[in-house]
């Protein structure tokens, strides 16, 4: 067990010798020792008194400083931040590879690398559980862990690779067919998803099975006023091509009722045209290689 840096006064100033019956103290930077004190700690079995109020204002401390993952014990919480914090690059992966979770700052990186070691080195199945309430940041979470066991997983032989591709693929198409703008999220899942991913002895994935439930069926044929039906309707009638407009009579969102009676047809967050077209490299990714 690591040993663990106790919170508060620690030490004093030190304090220059006396010359002529005067002191001279050394100042502090004030500054820097508030900071510190803003990032809370990051593990809230820390903390001195255990309370709903102690435990929200060091989420609200450390989300404040820009450091929006906090660990309770095992668990990991997140507190979604409504922006890119560039805490998902490759730099910041690579720094969570092979490292104990105590080593490195709570990060769902750190839980992604824990499941993948314990599969390897125990042999024993693993399951990360995504909870919380819509708009928590549960999709993002996901796509994130499956980005670090696509990154650290090796294997160089090309049918892993196109495993690991159509492991991928999966995200822009179930977010396109199976999410939509709600009041309280530009991007909610409408439905609960259990994914399986398969790996061989050398921790290599080799197959992967979905399971989806709960989709929200009724949301196809109508929605609250300022919500959305499923982005996908909105990603083709705005992204299709002058082909396919000719070939299905196409027209935009506004000409059909499903798509426009909520009074919602663009949301600043969401670039349909990008989204459709990688829900099209999505799919022929996943359906060139099922063909195959």
């Amino acid at each position: 067990m690591a040993p663990s840096k106790k919170a508060g006064k620690k030490g004093a100033a030190a304090a220059a010798p006396k010359k002529a019956g005067t002191s001279k103290v050394q100042k502090a930077d004030w500054k820097e020792g508030f900071k510190k004190k803003q990032a809370g700690v990051s593990d809230m079995t820390l903390l001195t008194t255990i309370s709903n109020e102690s435990v929200n204002e060091n989420l609200e401390k450390r989300w404040k400083n820009g450091e929006i993952y906090t660990y309770i014990g095992q668990v990991l919480i997140s507190v979604n931040p409504f922006r890119d914090l560039g805490i998902y690059t490759e730099a910041v992966l690579e720094s969570y590879r092979g490292k104990n979770r105590l080593e490195v700052p709570p990060h769902v990186f750190a839980i992604a690398e824990s499941s993948y070691y314990n599969m390897k080195s125990y042999k024993e199945n693993q399951c990360v559980i995504i909870s919380g309430e819509s708009g928590a940041g549960k999709t993002e979470a996901a796509k994130r862990i499956m980005q670090y066991i696509a990154a650290v997983s090796g294997g160089q032989d090309s049918s892993i690779t196109e495993i690991k591709e159509m492991v991928l693929a999966t995200n822009p198409l179930l977010e396109s067919f199976g999410c939509a703008k709600t009041l309280r999220n530009d991007n909610s899942s409408r439905h609960g998803k259990y994914l399986e991913i398969m790996f061989n002895s050398n921790g290599e994935p080799i197959g992967a099975q979905i399971t989806n439930y709960l989709l929200e069926k009724n949301r196809v044929v109508g929605q609250i006023n300022d919500e959305r039906d499923f982005h996908i309707f909105y990603q083709f009638t705005k992204g299709a091509t002058d082909e396919q407009r000719e070939a299905y009579g196409l027209q935009g969102p506004e000409a059909y009722t499903y798509t426009s009676r909520s009074n919602c047809l663009n949301v600043a967050s969401v670039d349909d045209l990008k989204d459709f077209k990688d829900t099209l490299a999505s799919s022929k990714i996943y359906y060139s290689e099922l063909r195959q």
